[in-house]
């Protein structure tokens, strides 16, 4: 907490809590909040918005002072849902000129707050950047297979995949997203990933958001080092906790190098994977331009539309193959013709993904276990699943 308490000059970036019926974990993020390092003649307001009013939910946002400017809590009194509540919340930035949107599952870091605000700042006259993401994936969203971006030394990148763990927005970036979602509002189902797909539509903002960026063309902002980390506790979209969505955090003052956006830019697609423009240009001789990049063999066929494919999917004719010996998949086209992993070959010449070659995939990504530790993975989640069951009988007597 600064020593100086006197504050002259408001923030241009408010902070949005959104929370529902999970007081403890409004009570963590609040405290990761109280860490944050915020300069001391600036006022920062808080938001913190509770859906459905929960009591015990409102009672920790009530109790908690806020010394950093004005605390605002607004007790929303039928319950919403969480796409309703997250747009209702994105729909603040008519009152602030950016806002920081902080579901209350988060942990963050003391640097999040300059980041955000020097990441808004940089990217907020872009017009391809439809929003920044205080979190940085440590799996993809879809197969939870380990995420590492290419890097090229600035300490952010570009991704077609909308953040909802620490996600700021300036008003000019929101009301693009408004303006779709009243004039378009969906897209057809094969131009998202099958399980973004699966995304419920009524309960989703995320789905939405992710079809609008798709649709538009646009980018979120990624740090290469997370000032955000997912706690998965259990909630709307997850019946159990889970630790999946953890990821290191930045935890020290830095200075931060942010990529400017061009065409040369590190940019990835809403499947996790390089865009071909990227490997076109730095393997020229190698990779065509019309070509469909799925390393991950996560896209379905109706999904590849270039004649050209690299994937990691069997090939019978590949014009070229790869190892997977290095880490990010696109550094193993340096590789040319020592392995035979990953295959550049015509789209109709692949086939489909094997269940032996897809978990050696996760294997290589994710790091290889041993039998014992696997087998012991298993039986610890069969005796809790037991013991939770076991509990929730006798509660029932």
């Amino acid at each position: 907490m600064p020593e100086d308490t006197s504050r002259h000059r408001v923030s241009t970036l408010a902070l949005v809590v959104v929370a529902h019926d999970r007081p403890s974990a409004l009570d963590r993020l609040l405290s990761s909040l109280l860490r944050l390092r915020i300069p001391t003649d600036v006022d920062v307001p808080l938001v913190i918005s509770v859906d459905g009013s929960v009591p015990a939910t409102l009672e920790v946002a009530n109790r908690t002072e806020w010394p950093f400017g004005d605390k605002e809590v607004i007790a929303r009194p039928e319950r919403m849902g969480l796409r309703a509540h997250v747009l209702s919340c994105g729909d603040l930035t008519g009152r602030f000129d950016t806002i920081a949107v902080l579901e209350d599952d988060l942990f963050v870091s003391p640097d999040a707050y300059r980041y955000a605000t020097e990441a808004a700042d940089m990217y907020r006259s872009e017009t391809p950047i439809a929003g920044t993401s205080l979190y940085s994936y440590r799996l993809d969203e879809y197969q939870r297979l380990a995420f590492r971006p290419l890097d090229d030394g600035y300490d952010t990148f570009f991704m077609q995949m909308p953040s909802s763990w620490g996600q700021v927005w300036t008003a000019s970036q929101w009301n693009a997203f408004r303006e779709w979602l009243a004039a378009v509002g969906k897209i057809p189902d094969v131009r998202l990933p099958a399980r973004a797909a699966a995304w419920p539509a009524d309960t989703s903002w995320k789905r939405a958001f992710l079809s609008y960026l798709i649709d538009t063309d646009r980018y979120f902002v990624f740090p290469s080092r997370s000032l955000t980390s997912n706690c998965g506790d259990a909630g709307a979209h997850f019946r159990r906790a889970t630790t999946n969505l953890t990821t290191p955090i930045a935890d020290g003052p830095r200075q931060w190098r942010f990529a400017p956006w061009s065409d040369a830019a590190i940019r990835y697609d809403a499947w996790f994977e390089p865009i071909p423009e990227l490997l076109s240009a730095r393997w020229p001789e190698l990779v065509p331009e019309d070509v469909t990049v799925d390393f991950r063999a996560d896209k379905a066929p109706n999904q590849v539309q270039t004649p050209w494919l690299i994937s990691s999917r069997p090939c019978k004719a590949p014009v070229s193959t790869f190892p997977f010996l290095l880490q990010p998949e696109a550094l193993n086209l340096d590789l040319e013709g020592t392995g035979t992993f990953f295959c550049l070959g015509r789209r109709e010449h692949f086939g489909a993904m094997p269940p032996s070659k897809r978990r050696r995939l996760r294997e290589i990504l994710n790091g290889e276990i041993t039998h014992e530790t696997a087998v012991g993975i298993v039986w610890d989640r069969v005796r809790s699943r037991l013991r939770s069951a076991i509990s929730a009988g006798h509660e029932g007597e």
